[in-house]
């Protein structure tokens, strides 16, 4: 029961953020549009920045869920990273941009979530270097390549988010990044090469 309730809270919270942004949202709002009361919600979490930090969890594991579930209509390397960056960046970008009380959720510079982020890119990082890794072949030190490949990539496009003017707009930038590197990496290729 605990944590069914939980999880209505959770839903809640996340539909109130997106909608309204991190800033605007009250204890109240969320409480009232769980269906709680206040002191209901606070037996569940402390504070608005819990509640905050558990709706990103709950999201960058949908996310992950999401990518693991459809990689396989995907052909490619290149197919699988398009597909990936659509589910962990495009999608999300398009929904915080829909609303403009949102968009200050994109930046997402919130410290105190800032573990949370962080496991969650990790996550989607080892799920790059996993799509990555046929690509480099059993070449010497190719997993600790993939590792890399997959961190900057990440890194790059958090950096797009910042300067993407729509969805679109950010798959483009996204495309072109992977048309950079992706034919840097073939098989038989040395990592120093």
């Amino acid at each position: 029961m605990r944590e069914a309730k939980k999880a209505k809270v959770i839903q809640a919270a996340e539909a109130s953020f997106l909608r309204y942004g991190y800033r605007r949202v009250t204890m109240g709002d969320i409480a009232s549009a769980a269906g709680l009361s206040r002191p209901a919600l606070y037996l569940h979490f402390c504070n608005k920045e819990t509640i905050f930090e558990a709706v990103l969890r709950a999201f960058m594991t949908r996310a992950i869920e999401d990518l693991r579930a459809g990689l396989a209509q995907q052909g490619t390397v290149e197919d699988r990273l398009r597909f990936a960056f659509d589910v962990w960046a495009v999608r999300p970008f398009g929904l915080l941009a829909a609303t403009p009380d949102a968009k200050e959720l994109i930046d997402c510079g919130f410290e105190f979530a800032r573990e949370a982020i962080n496991q969650g890119t990790e996550a989607f990082e080892a799920e790059l270097a996993a799509i990555l890794a046929p690509r480099l072949g059993s070449n010497p030190g190719a997993e600790s390549q993939a590792q890399d490949v997959a961190r900057i990539l990440t890194r790059a496009v958090q950096g797009f988010k910042q300067t993407a003017t729509s969805p679109e707009d950010l798959r483009t930038m996204i495309h072109g990044l992977l048309n950079l590197v992706l034919p840097s990496l073939a098989v038989g290729r040395s990592p120093e090469a």
